[in-house]
């Protein structure tokens, strides 16, 4: 790749990525106003409980079992806890990436955070 080429690459990616941001924030931060922590904390809970029952029934599968392992339909909920948490925590970080990318507006000054 040329110099030229090289650059005309650098500059349409700095481009790419400001149009990128712009889109992003126009479209996202309508969607979530007023974003604080108090609005993220029952997001965060939630991801905390899930993690919690799904751990509790695997531990729950676990125990006293010797050589019984767990039916079918008992799996059928373990995955169902997993999955569960796995989807909501994957919202959690596409918070934080959102906020970390300047597409939510944050409160500034004295407002509650």
């Amino acid at each position: 790749m040329t110099q030229d080429a090289g650059r005309s690459k650098s500059r349409f990616m700095m481009a790419m990525e400001h149009v990128l941001r712009e889109v992003n924030h126009e479209v996202i931060s309508p969607a979530i106003p007023d974003m604080s922590v108090d609005t993220a904390l029952p997001l965060i809970i939630n991801v905390a409980k899930l993690r919690a029952d799904y751990l509790k029934y695997a531990f729950k599968l676990s125990a006293d079992r010797k050589d019984n392992h767990p039916t079918a339909e008992e799996l059928a909920r373990l995955k169902h806890l997993r999955e569960s948490y796995q989807e909501m925590l994957a919202a959690a970080r596409e918070l934080e990436h959102c906020i970390d990318r300047g597409y939510i507006d944050l409160p500034v000054g004295d407002k509650k955070s």
